[in-house]
């Protein structure tokens, strides 16, 4: 059986007038998002319901109580955990505790949480566990309360201490519940065979007749022991192993380690390493043992972790909680994982993640979002750890490539609108189709994740002024009316809450940086300097003279803001200058300039300002999103409709 649901109402972030209600798959299952937007609530949410297999102690305290908006503390909680797929087995087992709907067995397991003023000040809280779906059940016994406890990771977990032998520690339950350490604490095996437990004593034998050995331990007893001894009552002492005692004992001896590199002498290993090794004795307890449900709390496993071994861990991971094959010796473990990691979220499949967002559930499922079957696929191809940052932040600006990915956090500091300050990041998605990436954030029954998502494609139509640049590519005055129109819905298809789109007003980022008159001067200058690779300071103080007299002349011969863009683009579109260069360039001299953030604003493009006023708090979600009408989009590389083409030309004559 496994947890097909995880409720919450009036416990910690979650409001009782709107409830958390997370569905889970039977195998992995990732939470991202920002950060206090309710992942670890969902965790010890879990965790208060079933009880965990660690030490951790576990009970309700007054900061577990909702708050209000008005500051208002509540008096009762609820968490709830829905077992389904049970077994014939189970089903008999804990038949006294399932729930019959409509003839299908499941088990709702609860927990309640009340508080009431003391008389002496403070709080009493009080939990009872109970089953039935508003906990109006059976209370639950210790067979079934240890037959569903969970495994839980903390986060900042220490693993080198959770592995040292000890007094109860870690891995001496973990090897005491493996189902093959059974029998290995009885003498005489039934196959034949000799137990650890023989072993052991065998050794423990060895030992007491060591010479040395015996020599401390009469000693003791002669010159110490014997002299402090009454006379009905005598001191004898023993020096040995140990092994006489429980077999419990004899597993708190045991260690489990990373060998050296060269198969050496032993060394300390470092944390990353260490963490690994502890998460695979989890997951071995996991897998193999039968008198568990094999369900697993994991917060934050990248910590200490290098990126490739995060990738390497969630192939893993992922392999572990799929369904086993029918020889398979283990069974399937369902995963619940928090990360804040951009490489463990690119390494698993879109249909695993659940956003979550000013706490409320978004499940990435193909029957939740809005993208379509093509572009999961798509993602799982393209999706990398620069993109799925846009998992964890509070605003998003989707670009197509370099130049507004260099330009953009420029603009934004210098109109006062800072992109990290604001919890903001640019994902360039690099000419591979916007809507393919906008789609994730966006619900099929309408909803709205609070993630404002700002799109910024090229216009891409060319202006008259610059025919001798595209050749036989039609420039706007060769366009009708309805292709344009076309042309701008295409731009905006599938827009709708939370994505909007802010078109190039021109042509492209770079043409449109330049047909501002406000700034065209710095674009030439950056321009010129990304022509050439020098880095001697005279020669690149020449090149900003020379493009600042070349401007100034323009302006004198009286060319018009269109002629002037042209001839600054024009070793752009010849590829004569980097764009990414350009960006750069332009960028460190934007932040040079003195204006107001006022006065720059009129200065730039106005649909670079309106993306970043967008994505850095001017949306909000509507009650149902009002999607686009769709539109037939260009062809991308992989013959799927995407939008912005970057420097394609616009549709030739023929």
């Amino acid at each position: 059986m496994y947890i097909s649901k995880i409720y919450a109402s009036g416990f910690r972030c979650f409001a009782p007038d709107a409830p958390l209600e997370l569905a889970l798959s039977r195998g992995l299952n990732i939470l991202v998002g920002p950060n206090d937007a309710g992942k670890s609530a969902i965790i010890d949410a879990a965790r208060y319901v079933l009880w965990t297999r660690g030490d951790d102690y576990i009970r309700p305290d007054i900061q577990d109580f909702h708050v209000d908006a008005a500051g208002r503390r509540a008096e009762d909680f609820i968490v709830r955990c829905t077992f389904d797929g049970l077994s014939a087995e189970e089903e008999a087992r804990f038949l006294e505790w399932c729930t019959n709907e409509k003839g299908r067995l499941r088990l709702h397991v609860c927990m309640r949480g009340s508080r009431r003023a003391s008389a002496g000040g403070g709080s009493v809280i009080a939990a009872q566990h109970r089953a039935g779906a508003d906990g109006e059940g059976l209370p639950l016994d210790g067979e079934l309360r240890e037959y569903l406890k969970a495994t839980y990771l903390k986060p900042l977990r220490d693993a080198e201490r959770e592995m040292r032998p000890g007094r109860r520690s870690r891995l001496s339950r973990i090897l005491g519940a493996m189902p093959a350490m059974g029998r290995q604490g009885q003498s005489g095996a039934p196959w034949g065979g000799r137990t650890l437990k023989d072993t052991l004593d065998d050794a423990d034998d060895q030992v007491r007749r060591n010479t040395a050995v015996t020599g401390v331990a009469t000693s003791v007893n002669t010159d110490f022991l014997g002299k402090l001894s009454f006379a009905d009552d005598p001191l004898v002492a023993t020096l040995d192993l140990g092994v006489s005692g429980s077999f419990d004992q004899i597993l708190e001896r045991f260690e489990l380690y990373l060998n050296a590199k060269n198969g050496g002498e032993r060394v300390q290993r470092g944390l990353g390493y260490n963490n690994l090794l502890f998460m695979a004795a989890e997951l071995l307890l996991l897998q193999s043992h039968p008198d568990q449900v094999p369900f697993l709390l994991i917060e934050e496993p990248e910590a200490h972790l290098h990126p490739q071994h995060q990738t390497l861990f969630m192939e893993m991971l992922a392999e572990r909680a799929s369904e086993p094959a029918e020889d398979a010796d283990h069974q399937q473990v369902q995963v619940l994982l928090t990360t804040h990691s951009p490489q463990l979220a690119a390494a698993a499949d879109l249909e695993t993640l659940t956003i979550i967002v000013g706490h409320k559930a978004f499940p990435l499922g193909k029957d939740k979002t809005r993208l379509q079957a093509g572009d999961y696929e798509f993602l799982r191809r393209f999706l990398d750890a620069t993109k799925a940052n846009l998992f964890f932040a509070r605003g998003l600006i989707l670009v197509e490539g370099d130049g507004e990915a260099l330009v953009l956090p420029a603009i934004a500091e210098k109109i006062g609108k800072p992109l990290g300050r604001h919890g903001v990041s640019i994902i360039n998605v690099g000419h591979r189709g916007l809507f393919r990436y906008s789609r994730i954030l966006q619900r099929a029954d309408g909803g709205a994740i609070g993630i404002p998502v700002a799109l910024v494609p090229d216009r891409d139509i060319p202006p008259r002024e610059a025919k001798s640049l595209v050749g036989t590519t039609r420039t706007e005055d060769q366009w009708e009316a309805h292709e344009i129109e076309a042309r701008m819905k295409m731009l905006r298809r599938d827009t709708g809450d939370p994505v909007d789109a802010f078109i190039a007003d021109c042509w492209t980022l770079e043409f449109d940086l330049a047909l501002r008159p406000g700034i065209a001067k710095d674009m030439h200058i950056a321009v010129q300097l990304a022509k050439t690779a020098s880095r001697d300071a005279a020669r690149l103080e020449a090149i900003r003279t020379a493009a600042a007299a070349e401007y100034d002349g323009w302006i004198a011969a009286c060319f018009s803001a269109r002629q002037i863009a042209v001839e600054i683009y024009r070793p752009v579109i010849d590829k004569r200058a980097s764009k990414a260069v350009v960006a750069e360039q332009f960028a460190a001299r934007l932040r040079k300039r003195t204006e107001t953030a006022a006065e720059l604003r009129a200065l730039l493009p106005p649909y670079l300002v309106a993306a970043i006023d967008y994505a850095t708090g001017g949306y909000a979600a509507a009650a149902k999103a009002p999607f686009a009408d769709e539109a037939d989009g260009e062809e991308d590389r992989d013959g799927e409709a995407a939008t912005g083409s970057g420097d394609a030309p616009a549709p030739s004559a023929n």
